[in-house]
């Protein structure tokens, strides 16, 4: 699993991603007794990937194909599935269909993000694909600021969401207060700011939580204005 966020506000599209690499396996303790055993295989992973026309892409769920990263797969399709021809409402299609086709297929989800020419105007485009439903979906409203997320989405949901405390009965006992998030005044800083703390904070949490450590690592973010598209922070590669 994984946790990436991608924001959409006036000055521009925010995506960012961990870079932990879990390996998910089954271990029999006893002649009936299996135990599922996650194991964090790296955090130099990349989830995150910028694509011809200043498209990004953010993947999470299933993290390889028959044992192999996805990320190579992604960098694959890049290079060889996109052209100058392809527009950010174009990719997530292909994207889908050329990852059908894999074995499983992957039960792999995607956003895509970038800008499209309409009516004279650099408009937002935020997509989510699900390989295994086979989906297509939208996820930014035309002329509206804000952010959608995946993976392990719990965190983050909890402290977006309205709370309260239950009594022994499990109903509403009382509510907390509850302060909702102001997307529509989000600057690009403030959609870079929240974007990492909203990764750092999943990560964070689940180190204290008796649950599998699935996010980690360094965190990747990458900014797409109208006309550019360059990268805030990002792993390199060092020796």
């Amino acid at each position: 699993m994984s946790f990436v966020i991608t924001l959409y506000v006036r000055e521009g599209i925010v995506m960012a991603s961990d870079s932990r690499l879990t390996l998910n396996t089954a271990r029999r303790q006893q002649e009936q007794q299996i135990v599922q055993v996650a194991v964090g295989q790296s955090d130099s992973n990349y989830k995150t990937f910028l694509a011809l026309n200043s498209v990004g892409i953010s993947t999470y769920g299933a993290a390889d194909i028959q044992g192999v990263p996805i990320a190579g797969y992604i960098e694959s399709f890049i290079s060889e599935q996109l052209s100058d021809e392809d527009k950010v409402d174009s990719v997530p299609q292909k994207l889908l269909d050329y990852f059908k086709k894999l074995p499983g297929p992957p039960n792999t989800q995607f956003h895509v993000a970038g800008y499209k020419t309409e009516n004279n105007q650099r408009e937002q485009h935020v997509w989510h694909v699900a390989v295994s439903a086979s989906t297509v979906e939208r996820k930014n409203p035309p002329g509206q600021q804000g952010a959608t997320w995946g993976g392990e989405a719990d965190i983050l949901s909890r402290l977006v969401q309205p709370v309260g405390l239950l009594d022994d009965k499990g109903k509403l006992a009382q509510a907390l207060p509850y302060f909702q998030i102001p997307w529509h005044f989000f600057t690009l800083q403030d959609a870079i700011d929240y974007a990492v703390y909203a990764v750092k904070v999943t990560i964070d949490t689940i180190r204290f939580q008796p649950r599998p450590k699935v996010v980690g690592g360094p965190i990747d973010v990458l900014v797409i204005r109208p006309n550019e598209a360059f990268w805030v922070q990002r792993k390199q590669l060092h020796g």
